[in-house]
């Protein structure tokens, strides 16, 4: 009895140390592994995904279940969409990828229910679904999974309030809280079932998360850069978090593109036009990713500055090839650049007296189905030529 007795203490204690050393680990916790996860994120949104990929294989090997990896899957898919909103080709594959991060993480909770990691993926693979479903204009789903996400965040909030990760949100949410009820009186209305916001705090929030977070870096810079352009005024402090995020990140055609417009509506032309040169001949140069979507809004900047300092032939070249690039990328006839190329394209050959090939490139511009403005004025300017 003694023997048969020992055996099912040992037995009931080997169960219970395999139990425990099943357990996932919370990595963002360990330090080793946050300066990793920096390293490998940084690769992400520079996209270098295998470099990313080589600096968390040997995480990936240690805790192969872990729902991490799903996520950084996720990630590198998201900069796949948010390159080219104009192509749906790759919505469902992005979706179904993040539907599965967040079971895998919900799969982890069940068993861990205030594991950090679980918790945190959850929160953002939600939040990349919302803001995607936001993108399509599907807001009743775009709703939906943002709750999930704040969920998850609230959650997250009572368990492990002084993770760096969470500044971004509690600072948008702050910054939020008091700048949406001044500025819309009917929210005024109702801003006494708000809890109270901090525009100033909310911004101190964001700007930490820039620099200590290891998800949210380069986000809460770029929504640094964009809360000061929009609804701050303060252009040129915007104008320098998109330049930190161009030069932390030079690979990123995204962060190029959103740099170079917001030097054109500074009129900082000589500024824009070296990151236009710099950075086309870095894509040709090492033939990286999405170059066609790059030298589309690029070129049609290009000439758009040229047209104002009075060089307008070189202008209508940058207008024609921004043009013919638009013709070989999805959904054409949806693609901005495609309109605002071919409007100028068109208007400058009016004006050197190609009649025929303005009416051509006008004719496009006003059967396409975006930049209502650009068709009216297209359609105005063929009523005009002889």
């Amino acid at each position: 009895m003694n023997s048969i007795r020992i055996i099912v203490l040992a037995t009931g204690f080997l169960f219970f140390a395999l139990s425990a050393t099943a357990q996932v680990p919370e990595l963002i916790n360990d330090p080793a592994f946050r300066e990793d996860a920096k390293v490998a994120v940084d690769s992400v949104y520079n996209f270098n995904f295998e470099s990313a990929e080589q600096k968390l294989q040997p995480w990936k090997e240690q805790y192969p279940d872990h729902p991490l990896w799903s996520l950084f899957e996720g990630m590198q898919l998201w900069w796949t969409v948010l390159s080219d909103l104009n192509d749906h080709s790759h919505d469902r594959e992005f979706i179904k990828q993040m539907k599965k991060t967040d079971y895998v993480a919900s799969k982890l909770l069940h068993d861990q229910s205030k594991h950090v990691d679980g918790l945190l993926i959850k929160a953002i693979s939600n939040g990349y679904t919302a803001r995607q479903y936001a993108n399509r204009e599907k807001w009743i789903s775009s709703i939906n999974y943002g709750r999930e996400a704040i969920k998850a965040y609230n959650y997250l909030l009572d368990v492990q309030p002084n993770l760096k990760d969470l500044k971004l949100a509690e600072g948008l949410k702050l910054y939020y809280l008091d700048y949406i009820p001044d500025r819309y009186p009917a929210v005024k209305t109702v801003s006494w079932a708000m809890p109270n916001g901090n525009q100033e705090k909310g911004l101190q929030f964001i700007r930490r998360a820039s620099k200590e977070g290891v998800f949210a870096r380069a986000e809460a810079t770029y929504f640094l850069g964009n809360i000061n352009y929009n609804y701050e005024k303060e252009f040129d402090i915007a104008v320098r978090h998109f330049e930190e995020l161009y030069e932390q990140y030079p690979h990123n055609n995204y962060y190029v593109r959103i740099l170079v417009k917001s030097y054109y509506r500074q009129q900082q032309f000589a500024n824009a036009l070296q990151v236009i040169e710099e950075s086309v001949n870095r894509w040709e140069k090492k033939e990286l990713p999405h170059k066609g979507i790059l030298k589309e809004e690029l070129l049609t900047w290009k000439g758009r500055i040229l047209e104002q300092e009075g060089n307008k032939n070189e202008a209508l070249t940058c207008f024609k090839k921004a043009f013919e690039i638009s013709k070989k990328l999805p959904n054409t006839q949806s693609r901005p650049f495609y309109v605002v190329s071919g409007y100028y394209a068109g208007k400058l050959l009016h004006e050197e007296g190609s009649t025929e090939q303005a009416k051509s490139y006008l004719k496009n511009v006003v059967q396409s189905n975006v930049k209502k403005s650009y068709r009216e004025q297209a359609n105005e300017l063929i009523k005009n030529i002889k």
